[in-house]
């Protein structure tokens, strides 16, 4: 095995800070095609995907290439495409053929494996037969196994086109015992603000809640009453956190704004504390009214009204949202909003549906909660065609501020959005932007260049791959 001097440490440590160290593997085969292989495979198929190099060694921090030849490296390609077709060994295969090549470095030859993300439908990827004990997912440690409640969610995931979370039919639910009838009215009053011509504005409470989905009878079974959608959305909080309901919620704002005493860990705070209905809707109402301070308002006249909102209002509204109806009930944590003079994040339990490219590319709308995004378009807000990150984008870019960033933490599971606050925009930046007239809504050559003395780079070689460790969902 051709041993290397101790700068190879420092030039794989740059190839993997260049992506994130949860997206790069190296493994030895000099004992024989490594079983752990699959296990990565299976990590990296259940997060974001992920990059196997076969062939290099790591002791003791310090890597080598384990000598392979080339006639052994072309049999270990063989046995990992028998294997990735195999059902019988894992569970989907997920490569392409270009995902898969042999390269060769000085007298070593390696085998570089992209791993992509699997879509939601195919997750879990497991090893063998049985998903419980044999799944494994990725995080900054390495990969681990997966408890059986987190296979189940990930299974509940790819059946939530068919069997949404808040579409479930919960027993024992009464209208006049359970539903906060101000948060309704409010919900309505502002519907028939925005579109006072709409069917149903005049009909019954029932027969709206119906409408919405808040209600709802299943046809194959006659099972009736009310869905968890409805009751999170307009249900008393003692209602919500019965053993019937979801007993586990819990919403959470917090701020820290204008002080620097280490003594106030929060400035202001919005939580289940009694003295108000902590559902879904009067959650809403009141963060988005806080988060919205954190915004520079423009005083334009225009027709005669004051112009006060602008792209980047629609951006915080839609991030509040996509927390709220991406959220996975079933999963441990809960919503958390915090404001500090630095950022906005928004942090919602679950794992992503998509990957992150496509959650920035938008387009395609992928929901866990569909009625409650409803419920929310029936007001003018979340957006239903993907283009919902796009106003977090474009809302951002208006201000000239930094771009949002998405993050997905592990152990527990949560999506976390990132908005930067920045200075106040300068004018150039508002006048290329228009301001719109605001909803009748009253809420308002380094050292990984080269191969240890080889001709060939590191980044070449793993920028040919279809799944690129080092991509930018910017780019």
């Amino acid at each position: 095995m051709a041993e290397h001097t101790t700068d190879i440490k420092s030039r794989i440590k740059a190839l993997i800070g260049q992506g994130e160290s949860s997206e790069v593997e190296f493994k030895s085969a000099r004992g024989g095609f490594p079983g752990s292989f699959w296990e990565s495979y299976s990590a990296f198929a259940n997060t974001n995907g992920g990059t196997i190099v076969l062939g290099v060694v790591e002791k003791d921090n310090r890597f080598s290439f384990d000598g392979l030849t080339e006639e052994t490296i072309v049999r270990y390609k063989k046995i990992f495409w028998d294997c990735a077709h195999n059902k019988g060994k894992i569970s989907v295969c997920l490569p392409r053929e270009s995902d898969v090549r042999i390269e060769q470095i000085e007298e070593s030859y390696i085998l570089i494996c992209d791993i992509p993300r699997a879509n939601y439908e195919l997750r879990p990827v497991y090893i063998g037969s049985n998903p419980f004990g044999s799944t494994y997912r990725r995080n900054h440690e390495g990969d681990y196994l997966c408890t059986d409640a987190e296979v189940r969610r990930m299974f509940a995931d790819a059946e939530h086109d068919r069997h949404s979370q808040d579409g479930r039919i919960l027993a024992g639910f009464e209208f006049e015992r359970d539903i906060d009838k101000e948060s309704l009215h409010q919900y309505r009053q502002t519907l028939a603000s925005l579109q006072p011509t709409h069917p149903w504005i005049g009909i019954s409470d029932m027969d709206f809640l119906k409408k919405i989905g808040a209600y709802t009878t299943e046809y194959e079974t006659g099972k009736e009453g009310f869905t968890l959608a409805g009751i999170l959305m307009f249900g008393k909080y003692d209602s919500i956190t019965n053993p019937s309901g979801d007993p586990m919620y819990f919403v959470d704002y917090r701020e820290r704004i204008a002080t620097d005493n280490p003594d106030i860990r929060w400035t202001h705070r919005i939580y289940p504390d009694g003295m108000w209905e902590a559902n879904l809707y009067q959650y809403y109402v009141r963060v988005y009214n806080r988060l919205i301070q954190s915004l520079p308002r423009p005083f334009m006249i225009k027709d005669g009204v004051r112009q006060e909102e602008t792209p980047a209002h629609d951006a915080v509204r839609e991030a509040l949202i996509n927390a709220i109806v991406h959220q996975d009930v079933n999963a441990q944590g809960h919503i958390i909003v915090e404001r500090t003079d630095k950022s906005l994040v928004f942090m919602n339990q679950g794992m992503m549906l998509v990957s992150k490219k496509q959650y920035f590319e938008g387009g395609r709308s992928i929901c866990r909660n569909p009625i409650l995004q409803k419920m929310f378009m029936m007001l003018g807000r979340a957006e239903k065609a993907g283009s919902g990150v796009d106003k977090i984008v474009s809302g951002w870019k208006y201000l000239g501020w930094p771009l949002p960033t998405v993050a997905e933490e592990t152990r527990p599971d949560y999506v976390v959005l990132t908005m930067q606050l920045g200075t106040e925009p300068d004018k150039k930046t508002r006048q290329e932007n228009p301001i719109r007239k605001p909803d009748k809504n009253p809420l308002q050559e380094s050292p990984i260049n080269r191969y240890c003395g080889g001709s060939k780079s590191w980044s070449s070689v793993l920028s040919q791959s279809r799944y690129s460790i080092f991509y930018s969902i910017w780019d």
